[in-house]
């Protein structure tokens, strides 16, 4: 019994005291972690940015050197050049007075241009690409030009488009002007079909009056400084594990630490986290003039290492230049700033818990008498809970110590009661879709089957004992009872009788109401309870209306429940399912009776048409083709001529006859009926061979007994179609014909090794949906498969026995 004077639960001032003081201690603890923490990113990120800054002076300070560097050996390598140029000429200038001074009183001046131009032509140097040229001032001739004879004689200023006209122009203005000079090409380069030296030193040869001119490409001279400035870049270092990266527009690695991944590409380079940092690396030096940076991280020695790439880009010489640098530094700094930021965090940690340790125990000491008291409540709650979705438990109201704890307890048992409610209105769903499911699945069960498991269902989802079920005639005037079950009996047996409504009163009140109607208060006597034999006590009639007529009705009696709207609604969603469900089984039916009959017309068509052709004009052409033969025999004595065109007419007549009789027979296939399938199929054959020069081949495997001639017809006809496709359509090289039974099955497999079948040809063609078609009528199955070494298969499979063969009838 519940005490007069019990202490309510929210009088109780030692939870709150408990909660204030925990609440209090969290949040000093949260604002206390939350200052810790933003004092120790804030000191990482000054860290971070002091060091990173310094990071990106040294790189840039190290790519500046970099670039100085090069830019120094490209100067003392292009003064090289010019000093081996000037070197050349003079050597040649020395050759020509040589020679002029020895051979000047005994050769002509051309002769003497001849043997020095001769003399310079196969001296060679860099590789073969400096070379002499030589030419007249005042007749603008070329004498000598050692790349490219076919300049030679020619005047500068006019060959090739005029494109050299800028080039001797200045060539001829230092000759005027100084007599020698050093010229360089920067506005004609060669991918520009123009074959001229980039670097030139000309000087003038007076007894000849020519200019001696030593060229070479510069190309040479690039490729040999950029192969001095890899080999140094490849050895540079810097700080620690720091180095320089030379690449390609394209991405290419020239230079790398590691060997092995010069010549690979930049983007292949990828960390373990997946990070293409390479691939970055390039988009950097080729985005921006002045470089960018990149963060990355990268496995060395099996430690995580956290680096800066400085790219920047090299146009002279398209190339794009890397300084990675390692930052172990600031992560080392980083390290040691968390290592002691924990140390500080653990210490004061500890010491804050001490003191809610304190706190906390003092005050639970006072809570613990009130909480024997509230122990006893919350165990009643929490065995009740346990029970009561498994045994609907409910609490008595004399069981609880606390006011609220009895409110609680009706709270309780009110969802133990919905929670029931709902499980019954869950279950009855479940029931009606797992009937639908299964209506479904039930192909080969009769309609009165149907009906006696629909109603049966709706007596299990209604709680009732006895159900009906009823079809309405059109008229509205009688109904026939279709289906009758008693639950307390077992008796589900009656005749499909028809009654009029006049005598049925439970079903014509339905019919009048024209909607459903449930009774729990009324009972209704035997006389007037039919379709029912005994008295009832609560009811259901619901119809089923078919547009705007009522069709079927059902009801059911006697639940243990009062019946309410959702029993109505539960039967009308079922009865209106199974009712679609009948009319889609009786429309497949009446199509395939269409169908077959469709067929059957079809058939007796070809056959008039066939036996038209064969009897009457076949007749007819054989009866001219006899005239015109005692009519040639006439004239093959007195007109030879005329006679040779009526051999000629003659031939085209007997075409039209074998023509005719093939159209016959393909219409009205009388050989089959006469001789059977096997010796139709075997003239088929020959026929393919004929028209198409193609191999083809019969081959019957076990005992196929005759079939009935409403269905050996369409047997033929999906075979002939098979045959007529694939050698029109497929090219085949052969097609073979396999006619099989095995037990009641019969098999036949049309196979060619022609170029297949694609699907929007299985989808479009005529002739594939009336081989289907017939397929269908018969009771057969028809597949089209690719073959398994090419080609198609098609195969025909039916079960033998009397059904099928006379399913056409």
């Amino acid at each position: 019994m519940r005490q007069t004077h019990s202490p309510s639960l929210a009088s109780a001032p030692f939870r709150s005291s408990l909660l204030v003081l925990l609440a209090l201690a969290l949040f000093i603890a949260l604002f206390w972690s939350i200052n810790q923490y933003q004092n120790y990113q804030q000191t990482i990120l000054n860290i971070e940015r002091n060091y990173k800054e310094l990071y990106r002076e040294r790189a840039e300070e190290e790519l500046d050197n970099v670039l100085v560097f090069i830019d120094q050996r490209r100067s003392q390598a292009v003064q090289r050049i010019e000093e081996t140029l000037r070197l050349k000429v003079q050597s040649a200038y020395t050759i020509a007075s040589h020679i002029y001074q020895m051979h000047k009183d005994d050769m002509e001046l051309p002769k003497l241009r001849t043997e020095v131009a001769e003399t310079l032509r196969p001296i060679r140097w860099n590789n073969g690409r400096g070379y002499y040229f030589s030419g007249r001032i005042r007749d603008r001739r070329i004498d000598l030009f050692a790349n490219d004879p076919l300049l030679e004689n020619q005047n500068p200023m006019e060959v090739r488009e005029n494109s050299y006209r800028p080039i001797f122009q200045n060539l001829y203005r230092i000759i005027e002007e100084k007599g020698a000079g050093l010229y360089r090409n920067n506005s004609i380069s060669v991918s520009e079909g123009i074959h001229f030296p980039d670097m030139i030193f000309i000087k003038y040869f007076k007894p000849f009056d020519w200019y001696i001119g030593a060229g070479t490409s510069q190309e040479i001279i690039r490729t040999t400084l950029q192969e001095e400035v890899l080999g140094t870049i490849q050895n540079m270092r810097f700080s620690k594990d720091g180095h320089i990266l030379c690449l390609t527009n394209d991405g290419t690695i020239l230079s790398h630490p590691r060997n092995e991944l010069t010549g690979r590409s930049i983007t292949d380079l990828v960390n373990t986290a997946g990070d293409k940092y390479g691939k970055k690396m390039l988009r950097n030096g080729l985005q921006s003039d002045d470089g960018g940076y990149l963060l990355y991280s990268n496995e060395v020695s099996q430690n995580k290492q956290q680096r800066l790439s400085f790219s920047k880009a090299y146009p002279d010489w398209s190339w794009i230049l890397v300084v990675d640098i390692s930052m172990d530094a600031m992560a080392q700094a980083i390290e040691d700033e968390t290592r002691s930021h924990t140390r500080s965090s653990i210490k004061n940690g500890i010491i804050f818990l001490g003191l809610l340790g304190i706190a906390v125990v003092f005050l639970l000491s006072i809570a613990y008498y009130h909480s024997r008291k509230i122990k006893k409540d919350i165990s009643l709650f929490t065995d009740f809970f346990r029970k009561a979705a498994h045994t609907q438990l409910k609490i008595a109201n004399d069981d609880s110590t606390f006011a609220e704890f009895e409110d609680l307890a009706a709270l309780a048992n009110t969802m133990v009661d919905d929670i029931v409610r709902k499980e019954h209105l869950l279950h009855r769903d479940e029931l009606r879709l797992d009937t639908l499911l299964q209506l479904s699945e039930m192909e080969e069960y009769s309609i009165k089957d149907k009906y006696d498991f629909v109603l049966h269902r709706i007596t299990q989802i209604t709680d009732s004992d006895r159900g009906y079920l009823a079809l309405v005639n059109s008229a509205g005037s009688h109904c026939t009872l279709c289906a009758q079950i008693d639950l307390q009996t077992g008796d589900t047996n009656m005749a499909n009788s028809a009654f009029s409504l006049n005598d049925t009163s439970l079903i014509g009140s339905c019919v009048l109401a024209g909607k459903g109607i449930f009774n729990n208060t009324q009972e209704e006597p035997t006389s007037h309870a039919f379709p029912y034999r005994e008295a009832v006590q609560r009811r259901i009639d619901t119809p089923v209306t078919d547009h705007n007529t009522i069709v079927l009705i059902a009801g059911v009696c006697n639940s243990s429940r009062e019946y309410d709207n959702a029993d109505v609604r539960q039967m009308t969603m079922l009865l209106e399912g199974m009712w679609l469900h009948v009319q889609k089984t009786c429309s497949e039916k009446e199509m395939a009776r269409l169908e077959r009959q469709v067929i059957a017309i079809g058939e007796e068509e070809r056959s008039r048409i066939g036996r038209d052709l064969h009897d009457d004009l076949g007749s007819h052409l054989s009866g001219v083709e006899l005239l015109s033969t005692v009519l040639q025999k006439k004239l093959e004595k007195h007109a030879p001529n005329q006679a040779e065109q009526l051999a000629t007419i003659r031939n085209l007549i007997r075409d039209a006859i074998e023509k005719t009789r093939r159209l016959s027979h393909g219409l009205y296939p009388v050989h089959i009926i006469e001789h059977g399938l096997e010796a139709a199929i075997e003239e088929l054959c020959t026929e393919i061979k004929e028209l198409y020069s193609l191999p083809c081949t019969l081959l019957f495997e076990g005992n196929v007994e005759p079939l009935s001639n409403t269905v050996t017809p369409h047997i033929y006809y999906i075979i002939r179609e098979a045959l007529f496709n694939a050698a029109k359509h497929a090219s085949p090289n052969m097609i073979q014909i396999t006619v099989r039974r095995t037990n009641n099955t019969l098999f036949v497999i049309i196979h060619d090794d022609g170029q297949g079948m694609e699907d929007t040809q299985k989808k479009k063609g005529l002739g594939l949906h009336t081989m289907h078609y017939r397929a269908k009528a018969i009771g057969a199955t028809l597949t089209i498969s690719p073959g398994t070494k090419g080609g198609t298969t098609i195969t025909l499979q039916g079960v033998m026995d009397n059904e099928l063969k006379n399913s056409y009838c």
